[in-house]
């Protein structure tokens, strides 16, 4: 199919059918995202030409710009009208679907936590495949220094607000728990650094997760994080599973921006 827009068409705006090709063009590519350089491609436009049209989309939300791997996705607009096509406005429901999705693609747990006190509170999980020992029911409540998304959470804070949490000092839950104060600083930093935060059988002896940050109107409310076993662990997977994370993270976000 020959995807040029006519120089001539009365019928239809150039920019206009630039726009319904892009959307389609992402439709058709489902999870996977597209540079600039393979969109303008696929409609055989100049970059120059088609890079304010993607602007002008990600900036009203019908896409989502992942600027680690320079990729354009559907965004959460496109979602949230779709939803109301179809008569269903919770958001909830669809929030739990697309993070089923996730988890049984890349065959990890996914947990989604909210900072009290000192422990992260379990607000939603998914596990498609129930392969890990994770004592983390919704509802539950693990000590926030001990876990991927309960550190960038913690991050949000000075280290001192962090220590304020934690008078009688941190208590290990595995023999790898983090229990030196200084440690635990290098890790929350690292962490403010490149917005990703790990813990290695700190809370689970035998499990490794890696978060990231969940924002509602641009303030931290829950970190996401993903779980897998030990004995899966590549750094090759790990690099998949946090730009998959990353691509989840902007839609989550989408959605909450509605609600």
């Amino acid at each position: 199919m020959d995807n040029t827009v006519s120089e001539n068409n009365n019928s239809q705006h150039r920019s206009t059918e630039r726009v319904v090709l892009i959307l389609e063009f992402l439709t058709e590519t489902e999870n996977s995202g597209k540079t600039l350089t393979e969109i303008a491609n696929y409609l055989n436009a100049p970059k120059s030409s088609i890079l304010p049209i993607l602007r002008t989309l990600v900036s009203y939300g019908y896409l989502h710009y992942n600027p680690i791997v320079m990729q354009y996705f559907l965004g959460y607009k496109l979602y949230e009208i779709g939803t109301k096509y179809v008569g269903d406005s919770n958001m909830d429901d669809v929030i739990f679907q697309i993070m089923y999705n996730f988890a049984s693609a890349n065959d990890v747990t996914l947990i989604m936590g909210e900072l009290i006190a000192g422990d992260v509170l379990v607000v939603q999980r998914v596990d498609p495949f129930e392969k890990l020992r994770l004592y983390r029911a919704v509802g539950r409540r693990i000590p926030a220094y001990a876990d991927a998304a309960g550190k960038i959470l913690l991050a949000e804070k000075s280290d001192a607000d962090v220590m304020r949490l934690y008078p009688e000092g941190l208590t290990a839950i595995t023999p790898k728990t983090i229990t030196n104060p200084s440690v635990l600083f290098e890790s929350l930093d690292a962490t403010r650094q490149t917005g990703v935060a790990v813990s290695n059988e700190e809370s689970t002896m035998y499990v490794r997760s890696v978060a990231v940050p969940i924002k509602k109107h641009d303030v931290t409310c829950y970190g996401l994080e993903a779980c897998f076993s030990i004995f899966d662990y590549t750094e090759e997977k790990e690099r998949k599973i946090l730009y998959e994370l990353y691509e989840l993270k902007g839609r989550i976000e989408g959605f909450l921006k509605m609600q």
